[in-house]
């Protein structure tokens, strides 16, 4: 089922925040599209990135774009493992 793209600002489930770098020659609301192994960092994981999409057809500076549901790893402050999505995509004009 297609979803919206995210772009670098958007928040995953746990209000984390993309921060990039991005496909910074791809532009979506004046935002650059986020991608598979862009960073990730917020209150809930300070060292997370985009490890899995369901966009693996469509290729932003050679790694697939991440979208609605994109898997984030990374770990919380006290150091535990941390899972969550990417939630907020208000790109629903652009759909992967």
């Amino acid at each position: 089922m297609p979803t919206p793209i995210a772009t670098i600002a958007n928040l995953t489930a746990t209000g984390d925040v993309i921060i990039g770098p991005g496909g910074i020659t791809s532009i979506v609301k004046g935002l650059p599209v986020a991608c598979m192994g862009d960073a990730v960092a917020g209150p809930l994981c300070v060292a997370g990135v985009i490890t899995m999409t369901t966009a693996l057809t469509r290729i932003t500076k050679g790694r697939p774009t991440a979208n609605l549901g994109s898997l984030v790893t990374g770990v919380s402050p006290i150091g535990i493992p941390v899972s969550t999505a990417v939630m907020l995509c208000p790109n629903v004009t652009r759909i992967v």
